[in-house]
């Protein structure tokens, strides 16, 4: 559990929109006056609407090496599919397919703002991780899954939070 409140820190990081969802979406309401608080809290469930109708669109990518021998870069692309009152899920990807050497990392990621959580619900397109499984199972999949799966996470968002450039930020040239 520790590890997904980790990863929800770091998607918070790079990904600043989902920060200023989780403001809004969880601000306290001032209810000291009559009225006064009805209408604010009317206000702010406009702009949560507005909000998450705005998250609808929104795609980071970062670059975080280049190809050896080409002008291509490896990128990871984090973005939002679902907006609800409390969650998001978002979409991790990474491009272009290196189908030659390794199968790229692709995970949805449920984020819920009321926990300051992220849990990882499907990963390489396995679903539904449970929190054990047997020994032996017809998956094949090791005894602590879903454990990994988010420990994993945990590494590919530190090294985008370590090495990761965003692909918008201009590059700059210092000149002597």
């Amino acid at each position: 559990m520790a590890e997904c409140d980790a990863n929800y820190i770091r998607l918070l990081k790079l990904v600043p929109q989902l920060s200023m969802y989780r403001d809004i979406t969880l601000s306290k309401y001032d209810n000291r006056e009559e009225g006064y608080g009805l209408a604010r809290k009317r206000n702010s469930s406009d702009i949560i609407k507005d909000y998450e109708n705005s998250l609808d669109e929104v795609k980071v990518e970062f670059t975080i090496c280049d190809l050896i021998n080409s002008n291509q870069r490896i990128t990871v692309q984090i973005k939002i599919l679902e907006n609800f009152k409390y969650t998001n899920t978002i979409e991790i990807i990474q491009k272009p397919e290196l189908k030659k050497w390794i199968t790229n990392p692709s995970m949805i990621v449920r984020v819920y703002h009321d926990a300051s959580t992220a849990e990882v619900i499907s990963s390489q397109g396995h679903k539904i991780f449970q929190s054990r499984y047997p020994k032996i199972n017809p998956m094949m999949y090791q005894s602590d899954e879903k454990v990994r799966v988010n420990a994993f996470l945990g590494e590919w968002l530190t090294h985008c939070l370590e090495f990761g450039k965003s692909v918008e930020a201009p590059e700059l040239i210092f000149k002597n």
